[in-house]
């Protein structure tokens, strides 16, 4: 009995093991990033649990239509967002067809690329929550109990459409009053 019962513990603490990602992140001017691939292409993002999607720059995206990392067809209509500073912003949906890191691939996932020269990549909440639980120690980050890849569900969709319709109706209404 004690020996079945010290193999059920080897087995759930092992399978346990096996479903963590380590990830250790780099500190540059006070933000961490990750190195990850984004349609093939490599590029170092900022982890920002405060961002609601991946984000890229203008610069970035003209460099990856220009090269075959994203198409024609991964660029969707303008969406409205808020920036850190509670302004609001218009930029370009897009559709990241894969985004890679530590071993992790996700698939579809929504972007948004801010017409902005200098601005921040970011890896947002459209990553950060399909990670499931996530722990951070300093700059090491760890997701628990991860598969090797995620398909982003279409209702994610419809709650950026809805969101963007609202961001717009707000920046329209501070136009008016500007």
């Amino acid at each position: 009995m004690k020996c079945k019962i010290f193999i059920l513990i080897v087995i759930f603490i092992s399978v346990n093991l096996y479903c963590q990602t380590k990830i250790t992140m780099t500190k540059e001017n006070g933000v961490y990033s990750i190195p990850c691939k984004i349609n093939g292409l490599p590029l170092k993002l900022i982890f920002d649990t405060g961002a609601s999607n991946v984000s890229i720059s203008i610069t970035e995206a003209m460099f990856m239509i220009k090269n075959g990392f994203l198409t024609k067809e991964d660029i969707g209509e303008d969406v409205y967002y808020k920036i850190a500073n509670g302004d609001i912003a218009k930029g370009l949906k897009v559709n990241i067809k894969e985004i890679e890191f530590a071993g992790l691939k996700l698939y579809n996932v929504n972007a948004t690329i801010i017409n902005t020269a200098n601005a921040p990549l970011l890896l947002g909440q459209s990553v950060i929550e399909k990670l499931g639980k996530i722990q951070l120690e300093g700059n090491k980050l760890t997701i628990l109990n991860t598969s090797q890849s995620y398909d982003f569900e279409s209702a994610n969709e419809k709650v950026d459409k809805s969101y963007s319709q609202s961001l717009k109706v707000e920046f329209e209404k501070k136009l008016k009053t500007n």
